[in-house]
């Protein structure tokens, strides 16, 4: 009974040490405040892609249908969409917070350029409400990866 009672009794001191020498699986893997790096990305991506669509419809609604303006748009709807993808492909490559960075560096500087003429240019209150669902997402991205706050 003594033997049994001082074996399990190692075994409880020794089970926690153990356990901690064991290497750290951080699945899934975690960016900054512990936050779900894939699920953010995901999220982040579905919503740009969203917003391109309806921005496209939009704009052909409004005065600026026809315009440079209107084309330019596109474009940087387009350059966004296409930067998440590549940040979606990184993350899932890599699972490397510190090799994705830069491509979220990328959609964020995109994202900072359709940011100025939706600030300027009001379109309609749906497009608009989907832009800012875009820009708190991109803020979710940069404080998965660590980076500053993006000042809108």
């Amino acid at each position: 009974m003594k033997k049994c009672l001082w074996t399990s009794m190692a075994v409880a001191v020794l089970i926690p040490g153990i356990l901690a020498a064991q290497p750290r699986r951080d699945y899934p893997p975690r960016g900054g405040r512990g936050v779900d790096i894939a699920r953010v990305v995901a999220d982040c991506e579905e919503r740009t892609n969203q917003f391109r669509v309806s921005l496209r419809a939009a704009l052909d609604r409004s005065a600026l249908n026809g315009t440079q303006r209107e084309d330019q748009l596109n474009v940087d709807a387009m350059r966004l969409e296409r930067s998440m993808n590549m940040v979606r492909e990184a993350w899932n490559r890599e699972r490397d917070v510190g090799r994705t960075r830069h491509f979220v560096s990328d959609a964020i500087a995109v994202g900072q350029d359709i940011n100025r003429t939706m600030v300027r240019r009001r379109l309609n209150p749906g497009v608009q409400r989907q832009w800012d669902a875009v820009r708190n997402e991109l803020n979710r991205l940069a404080e998965a990866f660590e980076l500053p706050r993006i000042r809108w």
